[in-house]
């Protein structure tokens, strides 16, 4: 199903084409905004995963050019602000996060997002009368960070967009309104006339509801602007999909008279109904004509597997495997740089291209010395994840200092993602800007920069590469998955567990659990999908999300000691067993396993905020907090922030500093409301200031967890261990009135 309005939806927020926010009520009616960063404070909000943010990212991203202070200032006035025009309850805010109450708001970039996705024609005709316009259009501000963002939101949109043109083109029995696709290519193209790709599938969509000659004259017009504006003619495979339509001419002018005669192509004409341009049976002479025009012209189609910003160009393929329908991935080969020829990567693993980093600003042999070390330190650490195929150093580096021609490349090397990057000298530190690359499209999906100050350049060149690598996994993850989401071998079942897995869900984890089975059911012996159930069962006892938390520790020891029997250098096992091993009679052993994990792959920040857990749990608090927050500073955008928060406001509760903990607490069930040990950390941290109404009042949500165990049960449940600060909290907020 694609989203639909909650029950309690009272406002509509648009963000494709200009902003504009209203009631759901009357949506003829605009409310105004305060400012013009104000509607990008929403805008951010709303895009957000959870619908939440913290507050440094916030004024980072809006008022990156002041001082710390003025930023912080800056934004508690815009929230004031926001909040007086729309009401509290709209837009939530603490001392750490910021959020917006997802179902009260209607988002339309969100729908169209998750409805371009869909195998449904209902829903897919939805999406495409979503698509107004570009993210955000018109809505300018000058601010570096503001810039990159809205620029990475329009193309994932723009990408998802182009995926729906392309299923509206590849599957015509989804296809409801002709008027609804057409119209969706034109609004695309409008953002970008010069995107061969798109216009490929607007001939085709004309070809199908318009007729032969339409979308000759359209091709034409094309090539006209591609002359005058670039000096260039039509790439190879438009040529070949027009000598397409030329050749059939006789039977596309018989099919058209036929099928189209109720529809004729006129500009100002008013929309036509589907009856009047849909083909009148399954087998009529133009849906057979425009077939046998796609296929037999090596027609180059976008396909999106409903990824978040993926875009990927189809290998021309012979014509006679597409009449016998081939697989979309049967052209879907990489080739290893020290082999001659090719082979198929197999699901699950994403072949890569770093390219060697560049300098900018004031260079020296210093800065190119610490951009190559980056470039070598980053494509090692890739290189030692089981997701990623990483094109060799030696390889990469004979491309440096030339121009780059990134779609050359991606078809030449067989790559999927093409990674660049550059360093700028700032003051005593580094700033570090990367993006990712679709060679198949040539956008970027994905963008990052990192700045550091220090004296110490090693020690900032090794957490820039870990960040960037920690990020890269699970900015992958959703988009594989995805990209995934058709195939049912084993080796993409196995990935799109992960990827279930990454988020702390119960229902992902569930979700995670019976991909992995099925996984195992084709391939008995798959290392990665077995590794995945003990993964599973680690996460399950430690983060208490049901009450068989001794039952899941002992299944995940069990398969995971079985793994490393068989792989010892794997890192997600060596991280699960310490997960899993993570009680103080087991702690050693759990500690020794972390360092492993790190040591095979240093990106790996949920094991340093372990180790960290570790050491506030056996009375080293102040140490402990020291490596959670490297971790909170690795990789500041995880998906597993909330469990770190609350990781730390563990930390302050050791040390008896209660008000940071509270801080900390409600970060982290702002950014998950369904991570019970967030609650549980609220409710003890409360009852240990002596706040007795809101520990008990936390307490209630905490029981909302377990409903069938008593106080005593609870306080077990959720207090980590005896001696903690934690429990005695939890003891004493629920604790029985004759007992206080």
């Amino acid at each position: 199903m694609g989203p639909q309005l909650t029950s309690r939806s009272t406002m509509r927020l648009r963000l494709l084409g200009r902003l504009v926010v209203t009631t759901i009520h009357d949506q003829s009616s605009a409310i105004a905004l305060p400012t013009r960063k104000s509607g990008v404070l929403l805008a951010y909000l709303a895009m957000s995963r959870d619908y939440a943010a913290q507050r440094e990212e916030l004024a980072t991203l809006l008022w990156g050019d002041c001082s710390d202070q003025q930023a912080r200032q800056s934004l508690r006035q815009a929230l004031a602000m926001l909040r007086k025009h729309l009401g509290p309850s709209l837009v939530i805010a603490d001392a750490g996060v910021v959020r917006l109450d997802g179902e009260l708001w209607s988002i339309d970039a969100r729908e169209f997002e998750q409805l371009s996705r869909s195998t449904k024609a209902a829903e897919l005709a939805l999406a495409a009368r979503l698509f107004t316009g570009d993210f955000l259009a018109g809505h300018h501000i000058d601010e570096e960070g503001i810039e990159e963002w809205v620029a990475g939101q329009r193309t994932r949109l723009q990408l998802a967009a182009a995926h729906l043109c392309a299923t509206f083109v590849e599957r015509p029995d989804l296809v409801t309104d002709p008027n609804d696709a057409i119209a969706a290519v034109e609004q695309l193209i409008a953002l970008d006339p010069l995107r061969e790709d798109v216009q490929r599938l607007a001939i085709a969509l004309y070809a199908r509801y318009h007729g032969r000659h339409e979308a000759l004259t359209r091709a034409a017009g094309f090539a006209d602007v591609l002359q005058r504006e670039l000096g260039v003619g039509p790439e190879k495979a438009t040529r070949e999909m027009l000598d397409g339509l030329r050749s059939s001419a006789v039977e596309a002018d018989r099919a058209v008279a036929v099928d189209c005669a109720a529809a004729p192509a006129i500009p100002d004409a008013p929309r036509l109904s589907p009856a009047a341009v849909a083909p009148r049976h399954k087998k009529s002479a133009l849906r057979q004509m425009v077939g046998r025009v796609l296929a037999g012209s090596g027609l180059v189609l976008v396909l999106t597997l409903g990824a978040l910003f993926e875009l990927r160009a189809r290998q021309h393929t012979d014509v006679a495997e597409l009449a016998a329908g081939a697989s979309p991935e049967a052209g879907d080969f990489w080739r290893s740089p020290s082999s001659g020829g090719e082979v198929t990567l197999p699901n699950g693993l994403v072949p890569i291209l770093v390219l060697p980093f560049t300098t900018l600003g004031a260079a020296d042999d210093h800065l190119q010395l610490t951009a190559d070390m980056l470039t070598d330190d980053l494509t090692n650490t890739l290189s030692r994840l089981p997701s990623f195929r990483v094109i060799s150093q030696q390889t990469a580096r004979s491309f440096a200092g030339q121009p780059i021609d990134v779609g050359r490349l991606g078809h030449e090397l067989k790559v999927r993602y093409v990674l660049e990057g550059s360093v700028r000298r700032q003051e005593e530190g580094l700033r570090v800007n990367v993006e990712l690359v679709d060679p198949s499209s040539r956008l970027s999906i994905w963008s990052s920069r990192i700045e550091r100050d220090g004296a110490d350049r090693q020690g900032l060149r090794d957490e820039i590469v870990a960040r960037l690598a920690r990020e890269l996994q699970f900015e992958m993850l959703p988009i594989e998955s995805s990209r995934l989401s058709q195939s049912s071998d084993a080796a993409a079942l196995a990935y799109r567990g992960w990827a279930a897995l990454s988020e702390v869900r119960l229902d992902g984890y569930r979700q995670a659990l019976a991909l992995f089975e099925g996984a195992l059911e084709k391939e008995p012996q798959n290392l990665r999908a077995l590794t995945g159930i003990g993964a599973y069962h680690a996460r399950m006892g430690a983060q208490v999300l049901d009450t068989e938390s001794r039952a899941h520790r002992k299944a995940a020891i069990e398969i995971l000691r079985k793994v490393l029997e068989r792989d010892p250098d794997s890192s997600n096992a060596h991280f699960y067993l310490a997960l899993a091993l993570n009680t103080l009679p087991t702690l050693p052993e759990a500690m020794e396993h972390l360092e492993r994990a790190i040591r095979i792959d240093p990106s790996d920040a949920s094991a340093h905020a372990q180790i960290g857990n570790g050491l506030i749990r056996s009375g080293r608090p102040a140490e402990g907090l020291a490596h959670v927050r490297y971790a909170i500073r690795l990789s500041p955008r995880d998906p597993i922030m909330p469990i770190w928060l609350e990781f730390a406001g563990n930390g302050e509760l050791e040390l008896k500093r209660y008000p940071e903990a509270i801080v900390l607490f409600k970060r982290s069930v702002a950014l998950n409301p369904r991570y019970p040990r967030g609650w549980a950390g609220l409710t003890a941290a409360y009852a240990l200031t002596g706040d007795v109404e809101e520990s008990h009042r936390m307490a209630e949500r905490l029981r909302m967890f377990a409903p069938t165990l008593d106080n005593n049960g609870l306080a077990s449940q959720f207090g980590r261990h005896p001696g903690s600060a934690l429990r005695a909290g939890l003891q004493l907020a629920l604790a029985a009135p004759a007992d206080r």
